[in-house]
């Protein structure tokens, strides 16, 4: 919504285990860009010894009982140790695809970008570094993060100047919401709420909000016909188009707050 009411900006979809931004902002995919990590093969034939990869590996990617050695390739997070310390010439590696990178252009003038990660893999900061390197360090940029406080969440959030936490007026949602939050503080980040299906619930999200004085920079109230334009694939500026001139005013507000 935010992108569609400002426009002239990049989105980057960093929610790459759920992308789901695309169905809203409607990309024309212009390329396709492959991510790929290394992962080590052994060759057990030439009787060499593995145990010092089984030793160095901190994720236990590498077991060996006896002459047999055990890869579990979803733990491996392919850092080449195995090839540093193994028998020299007796460990090559591989490109393992994990997933890929989406780039095109959306309306109104969206720089679009799109993390996917591949089925069975859990490589979401090898999708999300490769990202990283199209992020446009001179114009607004408007990352979408994957929820809860996970290494890619932080990820995410690293270089960002100012992060919107989304939030529903639920136990459940203040939970999380002072979780996200505790994150942000150690990172340093400054932070605003804005509280989803507003009237679902109770009013504590609201209350912890005000008593930490932490700023509500909005509130979308829980209606029928909002779930509905979403399950087409539609905005809620579509919905509404007086949420357009919210949500630019949100964004010159952000931007002052950050200046300040």
């Amino acid at each position: 919504n935010m992108a569609l009411s400002v426009g002239y900006c990049q989105f980057m979809d960093y929610d790459v285990e759920a992308p789901n931004s695309s169905f809203f902002l409607k990309p024309d995919i212009k390329h396709i860009h492959k991510v790929t990590i290394k992962q080590p093969y052994f060759l057990t034939g030439t009787g060499a010894d593995f145990s010092e990869c089984a030793r160095f590996c901190n994720y236990n990617a590498v077991a060996v009982v006896g002459s047999e050695v055990i890869f579990f390739p979803e733990l491996c997070h392919g850092c080449g140790g195995c090839l540093l310390v193994g028998p020299e010439g007796a460990v090559r590696e591989n490109d393992i695809s994990v997933g890929e990178v989406k780039k095109g252009t959306a309306s109104p003038n969206i720089d679009y970008y799109m993390g996917d990660l591949k089925p069975g893999s859990m490589r979401t900061i090898s999708i999300q570094g490769d990202m990283d390197k199209f992020l446009n360090h001179d114009g607004l940029v408007i990352i979408d993060c994957p929820p809860g406080t996970s290494c890619s969440m932080v990820f995410s959030v690293k270089d960002c100047d100012y992060c919107i936490l989304v939030t529903e007026p639920t136990p459940y949602g203040l939970n999380d919401l002072i979780l996200s939050i505790e994150v942000l503080k150690d990172l340093g980040k400054p932070f605003g709420v804005i509280i989803n299906r507003d009237g679902i619930g109770d009013d504590e999200v609201e209350k912890f909000c005000k008593s930490s004085g932490i700023k509500i920079l909005t509130k979308i109230p829980n209606k029928r016909e909002i779930a509905e334009y979403y399950s087409r694939g539609e905005s809620l500026i579509e919905y509404d188009s007086t949420w357009k001139g919210k949500f630019e005013e949100m964004v010159k507000e952000i931007e002052k707050d950050i200046r300040t």
